[in-house]
């Protein structure tokens, strides 16, 4: 049985019994909504519908049973009117606020989805698959900018040359290390990246050298690399 749900003219749902009966609970479903389910003959609050069940009917039972004799058992209206009272005593404003975080069926999948992992939109900072925040955020981009995975990534490329392999953190050390303790101009990779044909084997070997501002950056990150 498919249930749906009424409440200040927006409907919700169809919900299954037992989603209806989860909601009614949490305090998604209040017992004062208004339910219709196949083969119903009208809109009837959702505490009548075959199979629901709300414990916060047995806190106001008496109160309502004493009311009901009380007036002789005139109409049904009175008791689901104390229903509700009791119902508002229970949940409070918060039960009263859920329309807005009421979800549709519909909906309810992608929410459960989001709330699984990150929340769409949200900046999250992780480090690099590849190292550390660090690398990721300065010395990655220049990396890639020059083609250096096409030759030092033995997970990209399947190549490594020279030992230095920017997917394997533990090669970089021989690389990264200062020749002169405390000045990053004199680490194997800078020498590398700042020599040329007459002083060295430049690196990358072919296209636009790397800039003086790059070179920068990477001594920065291999200062903050050393230091980790």
């Amino acid at each position: 049985m498919m249930i749906h749900v009424s409440r200040d003219g927006e409907q919700f749902g169809p919900y299954t019994l037992e989603d209806a009966n989860a909601y009614l609970a949490q305090g998604s479903l209040l017992p004062s909504d208004q339910a219709w389910y196949e083969g119903a003959p009208d809109w009837l609050p959702i505490i009548e519908v075959p199979g629901i069940q709300w414990e916060g009917a047995s806190m106001v039972a008496p109160s309502v049973a004493a009311t009901v004799a009380a007036t002789g058992g005139k109409t049904k209206t009175l008791m689901y009117a104390g229903i509700a009272a009791g119902a508002l005593a229970v949940f409070g404003v918060v039960g009263w606020g859920y329309p807005g975080v009421f979800k549709k069926k519909d909906s309810s999948a992608s929410m459960d989805a989001d709330s699984s992992g990150n929340k769409k939109g949200a900046a999250v900072s992780t480090p690099s698959a590849l190292g550390s925040t660090s690398f990721a955020k300065t010395a990655e981009p220049v990396f890639r900018k020059y083609g250096c995975f096409d030759c030092h990534s033995s997970k990209e490329s399947n190549k490594v040359e020279a030992d230095f392999d920017l997917s394997d953190r533990t090669t970089w050390r021989a690389f990264l290390s200062p020749n002169q303790e405390g000045n990053p101009a004199t680490a194997p990779l800078v020498l590398a990246i700042t020599a040329t044909a007459a002083n060295g084997k430049p690196m990358p070997p072919k296209g636009p050298r790397v800039s003086d501002a790059e070179v920068e950056t990477i001594k920065k990150w291999i200062v903050a690399e050393w230091e980790m």
